[in-house]
């Protein structure tokens, strides 16, 4: 049951706000209510809440992550999952959904962007280790 405290009513619509903007993970979420000073029963609520509407949904968040990544062509798997992990995404589901990136052509679409781009000018051995760098193992 949710509880319509003015601190409720206060976190919710923050959190709507916030939202609004574009989407957020459940940890972003949290961290920007915590920030609020916002009581952490409150946050949980809200949370829930949110979970509910469907405005708060993690899974789906990483597949349009992953989906706009693929379209960009710009990171490295391991860029990504650095990224996703860095807005509370678990690495289960990271994991279980960045398969289809791994079995694809993305990494080597990749590369070749970055060889036909920013890379052009550099020496071959300049070449390998900035894509090191960036995470690409091939």
């Amino acid at each position: 049951m949710i509880n319509n405290s003015d601190e409720n009513i206060f976190a919710r619509e923050k959190a709507i706000k916030y939202i609004g903007i574009s989407k957020k993970t459940e940890y972003e979420i949290r961290n920007k209510l915590k920030g609020l000073k916002i009581t952490s029963s409150v946050i949980d609520e809200e949370i829930e809440y949110l979970k509910e509407l469907g405005f708060i949904d993690d899974i789906q968040y990483t597949k349009s992550y992953l989906r706009q990544c693929d379209k960009l062509i710009q990171y490295s798997i391991y860029e990504i999952t650095q990224k996703l992990l860095k807005k509370g995404i678990s690495l289960d589901i990271i994991e279980e959904n960045i398969g289809n990136l791994k079995e694809s052509d993305y990494e080597a679409r990749v590369i070749q962007k970055l060889l036909n781009g920013k890379l052009k000018t550099y020496d071959v051995k300049k070449q390998k280790a900035y894509l090191y760098k960036r995470g690409f193992r091939t």
